[in-house]
């Protein structure tokens, strides 16, 4: 019997993976069956378990993975960049825009990935302080440069800073009531106003 490549199981694995941000975020977690997303994919439902050992286990490397990409591309536009006001911009521009134009990741992320008891246990923690760390390399790079005060937590401010794009980005998936990248500046307004000492 020949062997499967693995170039192969990477096409099926990301299949897979495609079609669970799909059945998730139509179904919600709770209702997702591994059954659907397997006929989505078009593999056999035991094939699934191959790549991942529970329903949970796909919806956390559905976001491990989205995130890995988010935080790939992230950085390499923050390369091109000189102010660390600038780079703040643009962290708040890149999470907005990346969950406005992929509705499915939204609602995955912002709903439907809370709804998973490993998701809530730490299950991301990892990827969370990768792009966590990210924010806090730049209000530090903006500290050393003058562009920010000198006298708040790097490591709680990049919190803060999660926590309203969080917020804003879950009220948008409820109500489709903001335009999310119409905020940007917004949101960048009032952060600043807080470390910039403006």
């Amino acid at each position: 019997m020949p062997k499967v490549s693995e170039a192969k199981k990477g096409d099926k694995r990301k299949r897979i993976l495609k079609s669970a941000e799909r059945i998730f975020a139509k179904r919600g977690f709770h209702l997702a069956r591994v059954a659907d997303i397997a006929r989505e994919a078009g593999v056999a439902e035991g094939t699934i378990y191959i790549y991942f050992d529970s329903k949970e286990h796909l919806i956390l490397s559905v976001f491990k993975e989205k995130l890995e990409e988010w935080m790939e591309s992230l950085k390499k536009r923050l390369e091109t960049m000189e102010s660390a006001y600038e780079k703040l911009r643009a962290i708040i521009e890149t999470h907005f825009e990346t969950l406005y134009n992929n509705p499915h990741l939204a609602q995955l992320i912002q709903i439907e990935l809370r709804a998973c008891s490993a998701f809530m246990r730490g299950g991301s923690a990892p990827e969370m302080r990768k792009y966590l760390g990210i924010i806090e390399e730049v209000l530090k790079e903006g500290k050393e440069k003058g562009e920010f005060r000198q006298d708040f937590s790097e490591w709680l401010a990049a919190r803060a800073l999660l926590g309203i794009m969080d917020e804003l980005c879950t009220i948008w998936v409820l109500k489709k009531k903001l335009e999310l990248p119409a905020m940007v500046d917004d949101v960048l307004d009032i952060f600043y106003k807080g470390i910039g000492g403006v």
